[in-house]
């Protein structure tokens, strides 16, 4: 074993068609090598993930179909788009030192990767221009978009995983590739393992604090999805502009506060690049210390920085007057969160066949701009108070807030800015419970909030506590789509669902397996789970199932429609079935 060649494979034969010739590259995680399919006489990368080569022996098995899937999924999104690299396959080997290790067989890459050139431009003193930089997100967010629009996030976007594919490297005619999809991640939050390797002294950590959003560091600031590869290549494009890295720090807390850090955000102009000021303020929205607050997914990202450079459609938006993003996907601790909101398609689509709403009439327009006037009046009003009725008052205007809201939307298009700014003033006045004014709770992108009312029939041996805490309104943040089948297989601690027609006893299947479609599992709701299994996977994120009125509130489903999902209420003995269900939590 040598520097030159950590693993001591040099010239050996794997699966019996992957002869390897030399190392490429070594992280704490992975050992690269260059290899030669000896049957097609081509180049290939094999990335060795010695990092688990202490994984006990009992996990390896499930670690191996959890690659499995991650190599489907690369395979997939890179049948979409040249800009992600291939997975031709993957497996699991054991050294001649007789160390056991899973690997993936990648497409061979000719170029650099982005971390080496700009390594190189650090030491020399050159920075990237505003224009080259542009030219990059040109290349790079339409790429990452494709993983988006499928409500996929990489999570762990770094330059280091950015490889640029020839000469010159700043040109906006060089291609570039998008490296290694959530591996990681995906292996960190396999719980039993890291517990078995934490005896190892052995630690994964699923992204890099160098490149981490706020969001990666405490789970107080939200769920991650696309919005935290948004954060990750606007420091990336930072640095670029800078020529220097964009956050500091020397351990996990260090680069923690600076990340979040809202006294000094990582953009172009605080890291002294001269940029202009409309560029300077798309970074600053995509720098936000709040997910809700940042472009929800790279096509968003890549719009507003084509706007500001004079290559698109101006957009304008104030960076400090911000509000969540309609089309971000809902959280999940998963490897893929759960699938965005429909794309434009399926709006045309359904625009073809639902005929347009009359226009209002111009009464209806006095009447509901009056009622916006009055719920914003009523909820400064109550906000600040603790009268008799206050504090059902304030629930009772939180919910026909959110009603209007929407409604308001509808009917109102060309007043729907204005109103949409009342409102959300008026939101924000909303105190939570026993907080004060300005402090209502927000939901993770990806969730409705919905305000849960108080139960008419009170305890009556309840202390006066215990009774004014149950008789407050609570806010509950509900999924805006059930839980996909991407999700529900990348739950470790999830029991594989079969399809009704199976009568075999219950057990780990393969991937190609996949419940009752017999595919891969997809971005498309889960429909054959049990009210069990979907418990057990609303637990492991640390979340329930919806009441019916909390799912029929959050979706506007009918009483009908709601039974079709599943619910807090257990179903009756004998009366089990199979159907799609999402998840409630707490902000």
């Amino acid at each position: 074993m040598t520097a030159d060649d950590p693993l001591n494979i040099s010239g050996e034969l794997v699966a019996e068609k992957y002869r390897i010739e030399h190392l490429v590259g070594e992280g704490g995680f992975a050992v690269v090598y260059r290899a030669e399919h000896t049957i097609w006489k081509q180049p290939v990368a094999m990335k060795f993930f010695s990092g688990l080569s202490q994984a006990p022996a009992e996990h390896r098995e499930e670690l191996l179909q959890q690659f499995i899937q991650e190599g489907a999924l690369l395979t997939e999104l890179s049948s979409q788009t040249a800009g992600i690299v291939q997975a031709r396959d993957i497996g699991e080997y054991t050294t001649p030192a007789g160390q056991w290790m899973p690997y993936m067989v990648l497409e061979w890459l000719d170029g650099a990767p982005l971390d080496a050139i700009l390594q190189q431009d650090q030491r020399q003193g050159l920075a990237w221009t505003e224009d080259e930089v542009v030219g990059f997100l040109k290349r790079i967010l339409p790429i990452l978009d494709v993983a988006h629009r499928r409500g996929i996030a990489h999570r762990d976007i770094k330059p280091a995983n950015i490889f640029i594919m020839g000469s010159p490297v700043r040109a906006p005619e060089t291609p570039c590739k998008l490296l290694d999809f959530g591996v990681a991640k995906m292996v960190s939050e396999h719980a039993k393992l890291n517990a078995a390797l934490a005896k190892t002294g052995v630690a994964i950590t699923s992204f890099t604090p160098r490149y981490g959003a706020p969001e990666q560091f405490a789970r107080s600031y939200g769920a991650t999805g696309p919005w935290t590869d948004v954060y990750s290549i606007a420091l990336v494009a930072s640095e670029m502009l800078a020529g220097k890295v964009a956050l500091q720090g020397e351990d996990l807390v260090q680069f923690g506060f600076s990340s979040a850090n809202p006294a000094q955000r990582p953009t172009p102009r605080s890291l002294g690049a001269q940029v202009s000021d409309q560029l300077e303020a798309v970074f600053e929205k995509a720098l936000a210390v709040r997910p809700a607050d940042r472009f929800p997914n790279a096509g968003e990202f890549l719009d507003a920085s084509l706007a500001a450079a004079g290559q698109g459609t101006p957009i304008a938006f104030n960076p400090a007057i911000t509000s969540r993003p309609q089309s971000a996907p809902p959280p999940s601790a998963q490897l893929a969160p759960t699938v965005l909101v429909p794309s434009e398609t399926q709006t045309v689509s359904a625009s073809a066949t639902k005929p347009e709403p009359r226009p209002p009439k111009q009464s209806m327009l006095g009447m509901a701009l009056l009622m916006l006037i009055v719920l914003a009046g009523g909820t400064v009003v109550f906000s600040a108070t603790e009268l008799k009725g206050a504090r059902e008052t304030r629930a009772f205007i939180s919910s026909v807030v959110d009603v209007v809201r929407e409604k308001a939307a509808q009917w109102l298009p060309g007043l729907r800015k204005s109103a949409q700014q009342v409102i959300d003033r008026a939101v924000a006045n909303l105190p939570s419970v026993g907080g004060q004014a300005g402090t209502s709770p927000e939901c993770p992108p990806g969730t409705r909030r919905v305000i849960s009312l108080p139960a008419k029939n009170q305890n009556a041996e309840a202390s006066p506590g215990e009774a004014a805490r149950d008789s407050a309104s609570k806010t509950v943040c509900v999924d805006e789509h059930p839980v996909s089948e991407v999700d529900y297989a990348a739950c470790a601690v999830c029991e594989q669902p079969r399809p009704p027609s199976s009568k075999v006893k219950m057990k780990t299947r393969a991937h190609s397996e996949f419940c009752a479609t017999g595919k891969d599992p997809a971005a498309t709701p889960i429909q054959c789970t049990t009210w069990t299994q979907a418990e057990a996977y609303c637990q492991s994120r640390a979340a329930r199932l919806p009441t019916e009125a909390e799912l029929r509130a959050a979706t506007e489903a009918t009483a009908a429609q709601a039974a079709m999902e599943w619910t807090q209420a257990a179903p009756k003995a004998g009366r089990e079935r199979l159907g799609p269900f999402r998840c409630a939590s707490s902000p």
